[in-house]
Parts: C-alpha cells; structure tokens; sequence
C-alpha cells in the first residue's frame, strides 16, 4: 500500500509540474488570453489528475482484491489443513480405543482362561486329595489287618490284605500281602513278604518275596523265599532263590541253599552252604 502511495504523490507532482511549465508557457504566449488558457489548463490539468487517480484507484482496489484472495485461499488452505490434522487426530483417537477395548477385551479373556484352569487345578487338587484320603482309609481300614498286643487266637488265620501281628496266633497264618510279626505266632507263617522281629518264632517261613529276620529274633523252622536277610538266628534248613545275606549279628546252623550269599565278619554258620540257583555251570 505505501507503494501506490508514494506512486501517487509522485504522478500528483508529476502533474503539477508539467501545470506549472504550461502556466509559463501560457505566460509566455502572447496570442490567448490569459483567462481563456488558465480555464483550458486547469481544465487539461484536472481531467489527467482525475484519469490518474481513476487508474490508481483502479490498480489500488485490484491489488487489495488480490490481497484478499491470497488471504481467503491462505486461510482455506489452512481450514483444510487443520480439518485433515483434526481426522487424523480423530482416526487417531479411534484406533487408540479399538485398541484399548481389543486389549481390555484381551485381558478379560486372559482372566477367564486363569480363572477356568484355576477351577479346574482346585478340582483336581481336590480329587487328588480325596482320592489319597479314601487310599488312606481303604489302607488302614481294608488293607490292613491289625491284631493289636493283648489278643489271642487259638487256630489258623487268612487274610487277603496285609497282617500286622502283635499280639498271639496259636496256628498256621496265612495272608496275600506282608506279614510283620512283633508278637508270638506258633506255626507255620505264609505271606507275600515277611519280617519277624520278636523273641521266638516256631514254624516255617515261606514267602514269594523277600524275608527279613530282626536282631535278636529266634526261629525254629525252615525258611523259603525268593531273597533273605538275617541279623538273628535261624534253626533250620535255608532253601533262597536269589540273595542271602547274613549280617555281622546272624548266627545260622542248617543248610543253606541259595543263588548267592555274603556273609559279614562276625556272622556265625553251622551247616553246608549251596550256590544251586547260580547261573554257572559248576559241572
């Protein structure tokens, strides 16, 4: 603006300039009047300050209009701008909650799945547990018998589960899973497994298993088993298919028959001892 203003002013002095070279030529012509070339100057002089200042003003209000469409396209191109940063925030915010409610949704299953295998840990938790405690009552009430210290049978027993002996058994005993005798028993004892541990024991011993005699247990009568291991004493003939082992303490007099044997220092034996189950040719 101040560039037209100053063009202005310039042509404005420009014109009065060449009013003033007319007035003295005008002065100088002797042929006019004077009145007449005044009028006629001042005339020519207004009608090119009008001119002039029509193409100013012309120029002037171009140059503002173009101005002013800079400006409206300026302020559109920044209306666009900031509706496209506006989407782009909005898309923004629309994928940060479709993210949060994926991950609250995530996190919702997560739990649920816990919580579901966490039931179904307790619930087997449980069941391991009953079942451990109906093992323990079926063991002590079903497959265990007890004959408790004070009491006396006079005759044969069988039993299809364990035996626990502490009390007396005149009579042959007979039971499909292990015998232990901490009590008296007069005959002859047969179970899967054996182990006396009392004073004195009078009959036989047969076993499919393994037999163990306690220290300081006495028995009179043969035993037979698959494996033995004495600390006390035995009477009687040994007839072992597999291992024999007598222990510093076992005192033995009979025979002894047996797929191996080994005696520790101090172990005392009054008989013939036979390796006839061995696996070598002694032939």
């Amino acid at each position: 603006m101040s560039f037209f203003k100053d063009l202005k002013e310039d042509i404005v002095q420009s014109v009065n300039e060449l009013g003033d070279s007319i007035e003295e030529r005008v002065t100088d012509s002797e042929s006019e009047t004077e009145d007449k070339k005044e009028r006629e100057l001042e005339k020519e002089i207004q009608e090119e300050m009008d001119s002039v200042l029509e193409e100013l003003d012309s120029e002037e209000i171009e140059t503002i209009s173009l101005e002013d469409e800079k400006e409206d396209k300026e302020e559109e191109i920044v209306l666009e701008d900031t509706e496209e940063a506006k989407e782009e925030d909005e898309e923004e915010v629309t994928e940060d909650i479709d993210n949060e409610e994926e991950s609250e949704i995530e996190e919702e299953e997560e739990e649920i799945y816990i919580e579901e295998h966490s039931e179904e840990k307790e619930t087997k938790k449980m069941s391991d547990w009953t079942e451990k405690e109906n093992e323990s009552l079926g063991s002590s009430e079903g497959e265990e018998t007890i004959i408790t210290q004070g009491t006396t049978i006079n005759g044969g027993i069988k039993s299809d589960t364990s035996l626990v002996v502490k009390g007396t058994i005149i009579g042959d005993v007979e039971c499909k899973g292990k015998l232990t005798i901490s009590g008296k028993v007069e005959g002859n004892s047969t179970a899967a497994e054996i182990y006396v541990d009392t004073a004195r024991l009078e009959g036989d011993l047969t076993s499919g298993g393994a037999v163990k005699i306690g220290k300081g247990t006495v028995i009179i009568g043969t035993v037979t088993s698959n494996s033995l291991v004495i600390t006390g004493a035995i009477k009687g003939a040994i007839d072992v298919d597999g291992p024999v082992l007598l222990d510093s303490t076992a005192v033995v007099k009979g025979d002894i028959t047996a797929k191996s044997i080994q005696i520790n220092a101090g172990a005392v034996i009054d008989g013939k001892c036979s390796l006839t189950y061995a696996d070598v040719d002694l032939e």
